[in-house]
């Protein structure tokens, strides 16, 4: 059974807050209901809003913005069980976008800046190596 089936609250709740936005439904199906909107600042940006399906059969809602095939930031939602009224969807969407639009990946990307990861301590412990072998060089 389709996710839009057993939870049909959850789209007219949903497209209460983005439908003016023009969203693409591109996921729907028995584990995903998914709808993208583009994000106006860069080409292949998107924000997506989701309904998954856990295997245990709940379900969590997320918002996921994305650079082309990026995960730049997500906000997720705690298991939900069973389809609940439309202003109570309404309400998780609404706390699920203020932290989602509120976190600081989503502040600076918005500003154009992308948040670079970087490599973490391999990296630095191997150029640290590489500089001490240099120094070692060097004075030999």
């Amino acid at each position: 059974m389709k996710i839009k089936d057993e939870y049909p609250n959850f789209k007219n709740a949903l497209l209460f807050y983005i439908g003016d936005k023009n969203p693409k439904l591109v996921s729907d199906d028995s584990i995903k209901i998914s709808y993208y909107i583009p994000l106006r600042n860069f080409d292949k940006g998107f924000d997506y809003y989701e309904l998954t399906r856990l295997k245990n059969g709940l379900v969590y809602f997320s918002i996921v913005t994305m650079l082309g095939f990026k995960s730049i930031v997500q906000s997720d939602t705690k298991a939900i069980s069973s389809d609940i009224s439309e202003s109570e969807w309404q309400s998780v969407i609404y706390e699920t976008s203020l932290n989602h639009f509120s976190k600081e990946e989503y502040v600076a990307l918005k500003k154009g800046y992308v948040k670079k990861k970087s490599g973490g301590c391999l990296v630095s412990a191997l150029l640290s190596l590489i500089f001490v072998f240099m120094l070692i060089g060097i004075f030999n």
